[in-house]
């Protein structure tokens, strides 16, 4: 299958309509399960879906989150988690309940048993009706840096150096990252639907690669290509490289 491409003007009207994919499904889907990621690039959906929710035009009581992922050492009460930034970009403006959310913890003694937990609790909602997902600049899904296999679920994943250093952006002093927590990619591919937000001129080539490229482990957002129903939004420039026939 390949990857629906929708391009966008700009980072805002992306944003708007990755939030309008979310409101489509909860209208039809209220109690719909969704994996949500934290960062720079979800944060203009969260903001629409904020500004939904307060003019009462969608309604999150009854639906799951699922976070993406977390590093392996941190979780809510760190400062730049990704849990910590989740929830106040997202999850705590509108007010979501503990029992809607489900998420890593990083410090789990045992991160094996923390990936089983997660795994069970997905299988038991019957899977996710959407990911939304971001890019990493080496081309990484979620935490399934390059090499990861792909039959995987939620797993403990060894960061790669790139996502090591990129990570950095999130703390205000340097942070030791060396693994992390994150849903697999058979969980991407099993999802009803698979949204991937990619914005700006630095995601252009990782871009051309996900849609260029065979599909290949070396390569993780190549896995969108073998996804049933998987939507690649992208503002224009993150789409400057993409060939005009996509």
């Amino acid at each position: 299958m390949t990857p629906k491409i929708s391009i966008y003007p700009d980072y805002n009207s992306m944003s708007l309509a990755a939030a309008d994919r979310v409101i489509t499904l909860l209208a039809k889907k209220p109690n719909a399960v969704i994996c949500l990621p934290s960062g720079s690039t979800p944060l203009g959906m969260f903001q629409a879906l904020v500004a939904a929710n307060q003019k009462g035009a969608t309604d999150f009581s009854k639906c799951v989150f699922i976070g993406l992922d977390e590093w392996i050492g941190l979780n809510g009460e760190d400062d730049g988690s990704c849990r910590d930034l989740l929830d106040r970009d997202f999850l705590k403006p509108i007010g979501m309940r503990d029992n809607q959310i489900v998420y890593f913890d990083g410090k789990a003694p045992d991160p094996q048993s923390e990936c089983d937990r997660v795994n069970k609790i997905l299988d038991g909602l019957g899977g996710l009706d959407l990911i939304v997902l971001g890019v990493g600049m080496n081309g990484h899904l979620a935490l399934n840096e390059p090499g990861t296999p792909w039959d995987l679920h939620a797993h403990v994943s060894e960061l790669d150096p790139v996502t090591i250093e990129v990570g950095q952006k999130y703390f205000k002093t340097p942070t030791v990252l060396t693994k992390g927590i994150t849903v697999g990619i058979r969980n991407i591919l099993e999802a009803k639907t698979a949204i991937l937000l990619a914005s700006g001129k630095s995601k252009a080539e990782v871009i051309r690669r996900a849609l260029a490229f065979p599909v290949t482990t070396d390569f993780p957002t190549t896995a969108l290509q073998n996804h049933l129903n998987a939507e690649i939004m992208l503002d224009k420039d993150a789409a400057e490289l993409v060939a005009p026939n996509r």
